[in-house]
Parts: structure tokens; C-alpha cells; sequence
């Protein structure tokens, strides 16, 4: 289960939580504000630049996205008979599932493998041509590219469920590409990225709650998304 966006060419959700809500709630958990408010305009810092704020909430957005996937972006391609790769979306992080539809309408979810896998397990993948069971879209491959395993010998469509690459924050107030219930963990994943970091500002034990909090944060996000066993 997850938010998903039916289609790519549909602009996604907006959602209240924005950058710079993120920058002023890191300059006061750093006790960095002095006696002026944190509007964005006036940060009070001398840890941290708003740019290092603003880096650090982008690695954090993409880590969470890649550990819960919370919002999936559904895409549709046509396969060509005898035809094994094929293009990924250019904003593709990971795919979450993927489908092939032949001629006869029977929809099919494929298994994720590696290179590896194929070549151990079904040794003929590369020669001869079938309803494509399997796909593989590991580093082995080029950027942005799927592999079918085997080749469809015949016409059919695949539907894609990924995750896709999230918004580049800049500070100005840029909405975050994950659900108002999410924000916590981008604020402590950016805040352990901060403290973690070499230099003046190191911090390990403050660097190290963070993290646990940006766990326990993926973790309940993972629960709603897909339910707690046991």
C-alpha cells in the first residue's frame, strides 16, 4: 500500500510541509536562532549555512523514499516482440512492481532477479523467447534500463509501479515530495546527516539520536503502509 500517482504526466500532490519549515525547526533545534525569529530570511547560524540545511534535507528526502517508498508513480510501455531492454522513466529511483500483459489479457506481475540469477537459473534467457516472467534492473545494466527475462515473443504492455526521484528542495519554501505524516523523518535524517558530519560541529551522540529517531520513523511508516503482523 502507498500514495500513488496514477500517472507521470500528473503534478503531484502538494503537500503542506515545506523546506524551509524544515530550515527554521533545524536552526532552532540547534539553538542557533539567537533572539530572532528563524523566518528564512533571517537564520541565525554560525553551525550550519542555510545551503548545508538545504543539502542535507535532499539526501535525507531521497534515503526516505528509498527505504519506504511512500509515494509510487504508475507509467504504462508497450514491449516489441523478441525485444529484451527497455527505458525506464528519466525520475526512476526503484521499481516497487511491474506487470506484462500479453495478447491473450492475462496480466502477469514479474519477479525481480539479478544477472546473476539469470544466468544461473535459466541459462537460455538470452536465446530463446517467451511470456516474460522476470525482469532485472540492477547496476549491471545502463542507467535507466529494465530487462525483460525471457524476451516477449510476442506484442504486450507493461505497467510500472516506482518509486520516482522527489522534488529538489532550494530553501524557498518548496514543498516536500513526501506525505505531511513523513516529515519528521526527513527533519531527523537531515539533522543525524548534520551532526554526523567531520568538522567543529560533530556531534556523535546528538548524530546518533537522530538517526534512531529517523529509524523509528521509517519504521511507523512502514507499519502504515503495510500493516503490522503479530
Amino acid at each position: 500500500m502507498a500514495w500513488t500517482n496514477l500517472s507521470p504526466t500528473l503534478t503531484p500532490a502538494a503537500w503542506n510541509v515545506t523546506d524551509l519549515d524544515l530550515v527554521k525547526r533545524i536552526t532552532y533545534f540547534m539553538l542557533e536562532n539567537g533572539a530572532v525569529d528563524a523566518t528564512g530570511s533571517t537564520v541565525i547560524t554560525s553551525m550550519f549555512t542555510v545551503g548545508q540545511m538545504v543539502d542535507v534535507l535532499n539526501l535525507a528526502q531521497e534515503r526516505f523514499m528509498r527505504d519506504c517508498t511512500p509515494i509510487l508513480t504508475r507509467a504504462g510501455m508497450g514491449s516489441t516482440p523478441q525485444v529484451a531492454r527497455y527505458a525506464l522513466p528519466s525520475d526512476w529511483i526503484w521499481t516497487r512492481r511491474l506487470t506484462w500483459q500479453g495478447f491473450q489479457g492475462l496480466v502477469k506481475s514479474m519477479a525481480r532477479v539479478d544477472a546473476y540469477e539469470l544466468d544461473h537459473g535459466l541459462s537460455d534467457w538470452q536465446q530463446n523467447f517467451a511470456n516474460p516472467t522476470m525482469y532485472n534492473d540492477g547496476s549491471d545494466l545502463p542507467t535507466l534500463t529494465v530487462e525483460l527475462a525471457k524476451a516477449p515473443s510476442g506484442p504486450g504492455t507493461m505497467t510500472l509501479l516506482y518509486q520516482a526521484q522527489p522534488v529538489a528542495l532550494t530553501g524557498l519554501g518548496a514543498s516536500l515530495s513526501v506525505p505531511d505524516e513523513c516529515e519528521s523523518a526527513i527533519l531527523y535524517g537531515a539533522l543525524a546527516e548534520l551532526l554526523g558530519s567531520d568538522g567543529e560541529a560533530f556531534d556523535p551522540q546528538r548524530a546518533q539520536y537522530c538517526e534512531d529517531r529517523y529509524q523509528l520513523a521509517v519504521q511507523l511508516t512502514n507499519t502504515l503502509l503495510g500493516g503490522f503482523n503479530g
